[in-house]
């Protein structure tokens, strides 16, 4: 295998990786800003408990006044939780789409890449066929057959021009 084989093998590898790594990004992404969205139901449903409890004083003595009070306290921690659980959603999810715009360009580089690497494969086969050609065909499979007593095929490239006629 030659130098541009195993490049552009690696450039293929590498190209799947930061397609992986996209699709895991977008996922990730995905989970960030459904959380994101049940978070903010859970503190705007508190924050509505809260304020429809707040204004209730049903209570007719100190232990029913007492047992009011912790539970509108209760719901109070409840809602500031939920403040913070928001917020950290948010922060992921602002996180999330970084590291997603990270892939997308992680992977545009190793599509670019794999494209130089197939046009270095293209001119290495184009140069292998010039040399063919240039060296005539008897000379090509002579030295075919000298390695393995087969010949390789892979590397027999018909001329598009005739191989210069030889002065005996």
């Amino acid at each position: 295998m030659n130098r541009e084989e195993r490049r552009l093998r690696l450039a293929r590898r590498r190209k799947v990786l930061a397609e992986v790594g996209q699709r895991a990004a977008m996922q990730s992404l995905a989970e960030a800003l459904a959380q994101e969205r049940r978070s903010a139901e859970v503190a705007g449903r508190s924050e509505e408990l809260m304020r429809a409890y707040g204004g209730r004083s049903d209570a007719a003595d100190a232990g029913a006044l007492s047992q009011a009070a912790r539970y509108s306290n209760a719901l109070g921690l409840l809602a500031r939780d939920a403040q913070r659980s928001l917020a950290d959603a948010s922060a992921q999810a602002i996180w999330e789409r970084e590291a997603l715009a990270k892939a997308q360009t992680r992977a545009e580089r190793q599509e670019e890449r794999l494209q130089r690497a197939e046009a270095d494969m293209r001119a290495h086969k184009e140069r292998r066929a010039a040399e063919h050609c240039a060296e005539g065909p008897p000379r090509m499979l002579a030295r075919n057959l000298q390695g393995t007593g087969q010949l390789n095929t892979q590397d027999v490239v018909p001329c598009a021009t005739p191989a210069p006629k030889r002065k005996p």
